[in-house]
């Protein structure tokens, strides 16, 4: 009697182990369904809100691929306080007033450029244009002095400009034209690349870097973003696709014709789904997105 029982227990707690692995495998696979259509999500939804603001007729698009795109992105945006001698001034990013005029996700540096309104020498909006220039030096301005934010120009008071919200004074190459009045606005620019790579782990990721002119090295090291994804390959199967189309619909290989980026993700699980507790598959999964370039004429 004893042993049937026993025998009986073996064949029950068996079946238990049995259910708790299927149960085990299941949720494992139902955890990389999840992560695997995040991290297509986390890519969808990064980079248009980056790829909207290229000027394509600009010259912002440097390089462009089916799995790389490099632009100059916009990184801030502020309103000039002063005009020093071709040297333009910052309004501080936090006024007392409540309003903001100057917002940046990074400060800005040497080697990064930026567009400032020019209003030019007549009252016509014939003449009016966006100049580039290139960022020499960065200088923090504190206090109501006229090369920073001075109470006089309206757009600070006094003590808004401290060490922990400074005015930045940018020196600028080629200096700023002496029509760039105060109040006008100025926007931010570096060098980014986004594009497909093979990590360490021999999984596809997308990766990105900026670069900065005169930094060492100009290139930071490529940081991951989202993935892993479905391997690369030439065609229709890759991870990570970027297609280039004009205004006429057409595709073209010329960056400055370029007016729509279809970008196409396809998301790959880390190891095999089981969700039936049966053999595994791989679970695939993909997006695409159209992106409207905002800034092509």
């Amino acid at each position: 009697m004893l042993l049937i029982s026993m025998v009986l227990m073996g064949l029950v707690s068996a079946a238990i182990v049995k259910v708790l692995l299927r149960q085990q495998r299941f949720y494992n696979s139902t955890n990389d369904l999840i992560n695997t259509r995040q991290q297509i999500r986390q890519a969808a939804a990064m980079l248009p809100a980056d790829l909207r603001g290229i000027s394509s007729v600009g010259g912002d698009i440097s390089v462009m691929s089916d799995s790389a795109l490099e632009f100059r992105s916009v990184f801030g945006s502020s309103v000039v306080c002063a005009n020093t001698a071709g040297k333009l001034s910052t309004v501080p990013r936090i006024l007392a007033t409540g309003s903001t005029m100057t917002s940046w996700s990074r400060l800005p540096a040497v080697g990064d450029s930026l567009l400032v309104y020019n209003d030019s020498s007549s009252f016509a909006a014939t003449d009016d244009a966006w100049t580039k220039h290139q960022i020499t030096l960065v200088t923090a301005v504190t206090g109501n002095v006229a090369n920073g934010c001075p109470a006089v120009s309206g757009l600070a008071q006094p003590g808004d400009l401290t060490a922990n919200n400074p005015s930045y004074q940018l020196t600028l190459s080629p200096a700023a034209s002496s029509k760039v009045l105060v109040g006008s606005a100025i926007r931010f620019f570096r060098r980014v690349r986004y594009r497909m790579y093979k990590d360490t782990d021999n999984q596809w990721y997308l990766g990105f870097y900026d670069c900065l002119p005169g930094r060492v090295p100009a290139c930071n090291p490529t940081q991951s973003i989202a993935g892993p994804f479905q391997p690369y390959a030439a065609g229709t199967t890759s991870g990570v696709q970027f297609a280039y189309y004009d205004s006429t619909g057409a595709v073209t290989a010329n960056p400055l014709q370029v007016a729509r980026i279809s970008l196409i993700v396809r998301g790959q699980a880390g190891s095999l789904m089981n969700l039936s507790g049966a053999g595994g598959t791989v679970f695939r999964d993909s997006l695409r997105i159209e992106i409207g370039l905002r800034n092509r004429r």
